[in-house]
């Protein structure tokens, strides 16, 4: 019930602040103009690009602190986080300062075409700079708090500053237009962001106060090498992301961009449960495997199983509707370039889902290596991939080489899964055959099923059978799947 409260709250410090960006964004739109939108929308996408310069050390922290919680060594963990904040305060003093003497530099190249912009996107490069500690520190505390798995605490923090972010801008609107003034609104809630995660981390570990900003050189090793793999995965990852954008536009051109990007993007915003269960799980299985706990293997099994519950739904409606939802959303020229492309990334989506309890499993076995070392093999692979598919199939080629990518990654993240852990064997036995078999019926219905009124009837079906199951789930009425096999 614990696992399953904190994985709800997660979900709800996720999916509110994306809420209210639909709600605001428009307005805001509206009153900055499109190009100073666009120069805001650039400043957002790096305050979350920057978050690689912690050097993984946030998620580092929560290993090594959950690992003595686990071992009884709770008196070890204030001397850990002093020693991790101190480093990233360094390091990202010396990125901050990087970014502030390049901060004219990039807004004369953001703001090329409206050079009147400039000075006020110069000034909003400075502030995003001397933001730039801070995002990174509470990025250190939240995983602290993390390891002690108070994930209320944390998303009671999270959902206000979601939404202040968001409305920043909103309320500055009436007052100015200027971009350096929003962007020092934004600065100053993240300041704020960072002042009540260490008020929180000082009551839940009171012995940082006896430790005040104590700092172990040898400490060091751990965290830079364990953080150093993690590192090499969150440069990766967002490559792989984003990558696809740039060749579709090199070869296809930018206006095929959004053809591609709209369910991409869409489909996306439905990994906010798996998202949010992947944050809870690295801590929990942190500490099950230093305990050396055979729940573990449950625990995997009951994440993957609801993963499932919360996916299949999501892949049969886009499979047998994306067609009708797209044609009724952005139009019909729209939705028959399109609506291929989203039932193809959509095997990938749920592959993606699934891949996230198998992903956290090895890492938090101290294995990050594992999965950085895939990543680097996977990117120049995907990229050849990439430009060959989309070549020979236009857009449908960049979701059959996004999907591709996904699918073997998935499979080999659960044979290292089986390789750390072999009674997870028969659970990812289990997992990859639903993945299979929920594709293989997406498929056959959409082959089979050509009234609109039948296919919604067999989606809203399968959602309402996988809601049944969830409600069991959470209420532990049933037990999930991996119990009776072990």
């Amino acid at each position: 019930m614990k696992l399953a409260r904190n994985i709800i709250w997660n979900a709800i410090g996720i999916a509110l602040p994306l809420l209210v960006g639909v709600a605001v964004v428009p307005a805001i739109v509206r009153g900055l103009g499109t190009e100073r939108f666009g120069f805001l929308s650039i400043i957002w996408v790096l305050i979350g690009y920057f978050s690689v310069f912690d050097l993984g050390l946030g998620r580092t922290l929560t290993k090594l602190a959950a690992d003595r919680l686990a071992e009884g060594r709770e008196e070890q963990i204030a001397p850990l986080a002093w020693t991790t904040l101190i480093t990233v305060a360094v390091t990202s003093t010396f990125v901050s300062v990087i970014v502030a003497l390049a901060a004219q530099w990039v807004a004369q190249i953001a703001l090329k075409h409206s050079p009147a912009l400039v000075p006020e996107g110069t000034l909003a490069v400075l502030w995003l700079a001397i933001s730039l500690p801070f995002v990174l520190l509470a990025t250190v505390l939240t995983g602290l708090l993390e390891a002690y798995q108070r994930f209320g605490l944390i998303n009671a923090v999270r959902v206000p500053l979601g939404v202040l972010i968001l409305a920043a801008p909103l309320a500055v609107l009436p007052f100015s237009r200027d971009l350096g003034v929003i962007t020092a609104a934004l600065a100053g809630i993240r300041i704020l962001n960072a002042a009540v995660l260490t008020a929180l981390a000082l009551r839940i570990v009171p012995a940082l106060r006896h430790h005040l900003l104590v700092f172990r050189r040898e400490l060091l090793r751990p965290l830079l090498t364990f953080g150093g793999w993690l590192t090499v995965s969150n440069v990766v990852g967002p490559l792989m992301v984003y990558f696809d954008r740039f060749l579709i536009a090199v070869v296809l051109g930018s206006a095929a961009i959004a053809y591609y990007t709209v369910p991409y993007d869409v489909l996306n915003r439905v990994l906010v449960l798996p998202t949010a269960m992947q944050a809870v799980l690295f801590p929990t299985f942190v500490m099950l495997l230093g305990q050396s706990s055979p729940r573990v293997v449950s625990v995997f099994g009951r994440s993957s199983e609801t993963t499932m519950l919360l996916m299949a739904p999501v892949l049969l409606a886009v499979v047998l509707l994306a067609q009708q939802g797209l044609q009724l959303w952005v139009g019909e020229t729209f939705a028959e370039k399109s609506a291929l492309t989203a039932k193809i990334l959509a095997v990938g989506v749920l592959a993606n889902a699934m891949a996230r309890s198998p992903f956290v499993f090895i890492q938090a076995a101290n294995k990050a290596n594992w999965t950085a070392i895939l990543h680097m093999i996977e990117l120049p692979l995907y990229a050849i991939a990439l430009w060959l598919l989309l070549r020979s199939d236009g857009i449908e080629g960049a979701a059959y080489a996004w999907s591709g990518r996904v699918i073997i990654d998935t499979l080999v993240l659960y044979l290292m899964t089986a390789r750390i852990e072999p009674r997870l064997t028969r659970t990812a036995m289990r997992d990859l055959s639903w993945v299979v078999g929920a594709c293989i019926l997406a498929v056959a219905l959409d082959w089979s099923l050509r009234e609109v009124s039948v296919r919604i009837a067999a989606t809203l079906l399968l959602g309402l059978a996988c809601g049944i199951g969830l409600m069991l789930y959470v209420s532990g009425s049933r037990p999930a799947l991996a119990n009776r096999n072990t």
